[in-house]
């Protein structure tokens, strides 16, 4: 038997670390981007000093997969980023071939990916200022059109005095209480409030969805791999619309974002079907649809496009979708990776049997007496998907 492919053993790591079609998902999704947009990881300057040979590692098996972010240096603490970038260069070679480039250069980070070489990117400014180093990094995840930057710290995560990391921030929401005095120790509040810079610098460029994560070394393929993270993913939080009828949604976007999310084709005259509502996240990167039922609103479609799994989406839709619906029931196959996200935002679940296949159904603010009625319903409901 031949010795498995370099690729394929780093496949193999990933899928140790998380679900296998999860990193299967991730690592298709990536591959079938322009490669500049992958990534940009900013590695600071105490992770270079201390913990060199991690890092290259965890580049390493991203090479390995045909995946070359930008790594950055000199955003958080100037002055010394060309020797980080030197020294960072040392511990890839002679496995990883890098290109050194002396300034937020897009055309040359781009060549040096083409070339299939590491770009590491000194970002340092002259004039010392935190906000033009910021600025500079925002430029450049702009022009690159890079939907993921991700700061490699020495810890995994911002950590408030509790000492638990902070999984998910929605800056829309949550901002102001963690840029209050004492809820983050000084250095994560300034890094947050940089990071909130960021994301807007690069939205007021036209380009939407950029989410910033702040991971350790270690748990830098964790967080680009799974759906879950290992550390702090920060976003501004999604623009979710109501409908109420068919004709005011794209009909052809919302059935390409369902039939994606599922892998499945849609039967034909599923928009011709009744609707309460259809929520749409933003440029249609998620949708939910929720449907008349004799009981209880049933919760026909919720569907997150590959790309924006893991950014929170789900969780917006979720959230707009569940205040004007507290009650309603829905059912979800066995095997469908939501499901154990489903099973944390349920108050039951009932296993069924349709057409031979297994499935769940789960409910929320549903009365004893109406459980029954509800597995009824889901057990009959017409198929959404041709086979």
């Amino acid at each position: 038997m031949a010795d498995p492919e370099p690729a394929d053993l780093v496949l193999r790591f990933l899928t140790s670390i998380g679900r296998p079609a999860e990193a299967q998902q991730y690592l298709d999704l990536f591959r079938a981007e322009h490669p500049e947009r992958f990534a940009i990881v900013h590695v600071a300057e105490g992770v270079v000093r201390h913990a060199a040979d991690a890092l290259a590692v965890e580049l390493r098996y991203l090479a390995e997969l045909g995946l070359f972010p930008v790594v950055a240096f000199g955003v958080i603490e100037p002055g010394s980023a060309a020797r980080a970038a030197e020294r960072l260069a040392q511990a890839l070679a002679p496995g990883v071939a890098t290109t050194i480039v002396a300034a937020p250069d897009p055309e040359a980070c781009r060549a040096a990916i083409d070339a299939r070489t590491l770009p590491l990117c000194v970002l340092d400014r002259d004039d010392g200022s935190v906000d033009r180093r910021f600025d500079a990094l925002a430029d450049l995840a702009a022009a690159l059109g890079t939907r993921r930057v991700v700061f490699v710290t020495r810890r995994s995560g911002l950590v408030p005095a509790d000492g638990r990391a902070i999984s998910l921030i929605e800056l829309s929401t949550e901002a102001d209480a963690l840029l209050a005095p004492g809820a983050l120790p000084g250095e994560q509040q300034k890094l947050l409030r940089q990071i909130a810079r960021v994301i807007d610098r690069v939205a007021a460029s036209g380009q939407r969805g950029l989410t910033v994560s702040v991971t350790s070394p270690l748990d830098l393929l964790r967080e680009l791999f799974t759906v879950k993270g290992a550390g702090t993913l920060v976003r501004r939080g999604s623009a979710i619309t109501r409908h109420l009828a068919w004709d005011s949604v794209d009909p052809t976007r919302l059935r390409a974002l369902v039939e994606e999310a599922f892998a499945r084709p849609l039967v034909r005259d599923f928009d011709a079907r009744p609707i309460l509502a259809v929520y749409v996240a933003d440029d249609y990167r998620g949708a939910a649809i929720v449907t008349p039922a004799p009981l209880a609103p049933y919760l026909s479609k919720f569907a997150v496009g590959t790309v924006s799994r893991g950014e929170g989406v789900g969780r917006d839709l979720w959230r707009a979708m569940q205040a004007d619906f507290p009650r309603l029931f829905w059912r979800s196959r066995a095997d469908n990776p939501i499901t154990s996200w489903y099973r944390e935002n349920c108050d039951g679940m009932a296993r069924i049997t349709v057409a031979g296949a297994a499935w769940w159904v789960l409910w929320r603010g549903l009365a004893p007496l109406e459980i029954a009625p509800a597995i009824q319903y889901c057990q009959h409901a017409p198929p959404d998907f041709t086979d």
